[in-house]
C-alpha cells in the first residue's frame, strides 16, 4: 500500500508540474524570456491549411477544437458518427471511441483520463517486473519516475487509444499473476480492439513461443500454450473486423482503408526519410539505444539457449511461474519493437515517422525497462556498456547531422534525442550515485523532460508538424 501512495503520488506532482510549466509557457513574458531564444513554435494557414509557418507566438490555450487534431479528430468523429465519416475512419479501432461515447466525457478531460490509464498501467508493470529483491525502494521510485516522464508518452496525454491500449495489456498480465486466465482471455481480447497492432503482436507470440519450442520440443506443449495467447487476440482482430463488415458490407474493410487511404502497403524501401520534425532525434534514439541494445539482448538469451542442453521442462505462463513469466515478456517485448520497426521501414515506404511513439508509448517498453534495469547492476559488464554506449552516441550523432533538414544539423528540434538520452545516462548510472545526486540528477531530468513534452503537446494544439 505505501508503494502504491509514493507511485500516485509522483504521478500527481509530475501532472502537476506539466500543467504549471505549460501554463507558464503560454504567458507571452515568460515565454519571450525563455523557449523563443531557442526555438519558435507553428501557426497553420488560416486559408490554405497545407502552409505552416514558424511564428514566435506562447503556448496555445486549450479548447474543445483545438484538443481534436489529427487522430483525434478521428476517435471523435468515431464517437460522434461511428465509421459513417469515410474509409478513413476504418483504419482506427473501435474500443476507444466507443467507450469514450459511453462515458461522454469532454474533449478537455479526455486527455486527464488517459494519464489516469496510463499511471495505472505503469503501477501495474512495474509492481510486475520491479521487485524489491532486486532493487532498492529510492531506485524504484525514480525508475518509476523516469517512466513518467519519457517525451513520447506526450501521447498519454491527447484522445488516442494508446493509453487504453496499455491499461487493458497490463490487466491482462494482471489476470496471469492471478493465475485466472479468463481474466487474461478478456483483457487480450479488449486489447486486440484498441489499436491496429494484433499481426505484430501475434507474430511476436509465435516466435516467441518457437524459442521455448526450441528448448523443450514439446509439441502439444507449444501448441496448446501458443492457442491459449493467440486465441483471445484473434477473436479480438475478429469482432473490430465484423463489425466494420456490418457497417460497410466488406469484411477487409481495414486493409482496403490503409491501402487506399493511408497508402499503407509493402515496399522495399529505396531510402530511409521522416517527415516527423520534432519526432526525427526520438526515432534515432529507438533506434540505437533501445533497439540495437534489446537486440544484443535477444541475440545472447538466443545463444546461450542453443547451447544449454534439451530439457523435460515445460514452461508456461500460465501456472503462476512470476520469474518465466518475467523472462517471456522481455523477450516478448524485444520481439515486439524489432516487429514494429519493420513494419514502419516496409510498410511506410522507409519513413521513420511514429516510430518512438510505437516503440516507447507501448505497453512492451515499460515491461523492457523494468525488466532490464536489475541486469544493469551487474558491474561486471560496466565496461563493455561504456564502450557500447560511446560508439553508439558517435551513431547517432552522425545520423542526427547528416540527415537533410530545412534547419541547421543540431537543433532544438532534435531535443527529444537529448532528453532520451540523459534519462538513459540516469538510468544506467544511478546505481553509483548516492541518494543526494540520485534526487538532484531526477528532479533536473524531470524539469528538462517536462519541457519537451509541453512543447510537443503544444505543436499538438496549433496544428504543426505532427511528430507521432
Amino acid at each position: 500500500m505505501k508503494d502504491f501512495i509514493y507511485k500516485i503520488s509522483i504521478a500527481i506532482i509530475l501532472f502537476l508540474c506539466t500543467f504549471f510549466v505549460f501554463k507558464m509557457l503560454q504567458r507571452p513574458a515568460i515565454y519571450d524570456s525563455t523557449l523563443k531564444k531557442v526555438t519558435y513554435t507553428y501557426e497553420r494557414d488560416g486559408i490554405n491549411k497545407s502552409l505552416i509557418w514558424k511564428v514566435d507566438e506562447p503556448y496555445y490555450y486549450r479548447d474543445n477544437k483545438n484538443t481534436l487534431r489529427w487522430d483525434g479528430g478521428i476517435y471523435y468523429d468515431i464517437r460522434e458518427d461511428y465509421y459513417n465519416h469515410g474509409n478513413l475512419r476504418y483504419s482506427f479501432f473501435p474500443l476507444f471511441p466507443l467507450l469514450w461515447k459511453v462515458f461522454p466525457i469532454d474533449a478537455l478531460y479526455i486527455g486527464f483520463i488517459n494519464y489516469l490509464l496510463f499511471v495505472l498501467s505503469i503501477i501495474l508493470f512495474s509492481k510486475y517486473f520491479l521487485k524489491k529483491q532486486d532493487i532498492s525502494f529510492l531506485d524504484t521510485i525514480c525508475i518509476f519516475a523516469v517512466a513518467l516522464i519519457l517525451p513520447p508518452i506526450v501521447t498519454f496525454y491527447l484522445p488516442y487509444a494508446d493509453a487504453l491500449s496499455a491499461f487493458t495489456f497490463a490487466l491482462a498480465l494482471w489476470g496471469l499473476i492471478k493465475n485466472k486466465y479468463w481474466l487474461f482471455f478478456i483483457f487480450i481480447l479488449l486489447f486486440a480492439m484498441t489499436r491496429p497492432i494484433f499481426l505484430v503482436v501475434g507474430l511476436s507470440f509465435i516466435i516467441i513461443d518457437v524459442y521455448y519450442f526450441i528448448k523443450h520440443r514439446n509439441f502439444l506443449h507449444f501448441a496448446k500454450q501458443l492457442a491459449l495467447k493467440l486465441f483471445p487476440l484473434l477473436l479480438g482482430t475478429f469482432i473490430v473486423f465484423f463489425m466494420f463488415y456490418l457497417n460497410s458490407g466488406s469484411f477487409t474493410k481495414y486493409f482496403e482503408s490503409n491501402n487506399m487511404g493511408w497508402k499503407v502497403a509493402f515496399s522495399i524501401p529505396t531510402k530511409i526519410s521522416d517527415w516527423s520534425v520534432e519526432g526525427f532525434g526520438m526515432n534515432v534514439f529507438t533506434i540505437f539505444f533501445i533497439l540495437i541494445p534489446s537486440l544484443i539482448i535477444i541475440i545472447n538469451k538466443f545463444i546461450k539457449l542453443l547451447r544449454s542442453e534439451r530439457t523435460t521442462a515445460l514452461p508456461s505462463v500460465f501456472n503462476k511461474d512470476t520469474s518465466f513469466m518475467k523472462e517471456y515478456f522481455l523477450n516478448l517485448s524485444i520481439v515486439y519493437f524489432w516487429g514494429i520497426f519493420l513494419y514502419v521501414i516496409f510498410f511506410q515506404h522507409g519513413s521513420l515517422n511514429g516510430l518512438s511513439r510505437y516503440v516507447i508509448a507501448s505497453p512492451f517498453m515499460f515491461i523492457y525497462l523494468f525488466s532490464v534495469i536489475p541486469i544493469l547492476k551487474n558491474r561486471s559488464l560496466k565496461y563493455a556498456s561504456a564502450l557500447l554506449i560511446i560508439f553508439l552516441l558517435i551513431l547517432s550523432i552522425i545520423t542526427l547531422v547528416s540527415f537533410p533538414k530545412i534547419d541547421p544539423a543540431i537543433n532544438f528540434n532534435d531535443s527529444g534525442f537529448l532528453t532520451l538520452f540523459l534519462d538513459f545516462i540516469f538510468l544506467f548510472t544511478m546505481k553509483y550515485m548516492n541518494k543526494y545526486v540520485k534526487i538532484g540528477s531526477l528532479s533536473i531530468l524531470v524539469f528538462v523532460n517536462i519541457i519537451w513534452i509541453t512543447y510537443l503537446y503544444d505543436i499538438y494544439l496549433c496544428n504543426g508538424w505532427i511528430f507521432t
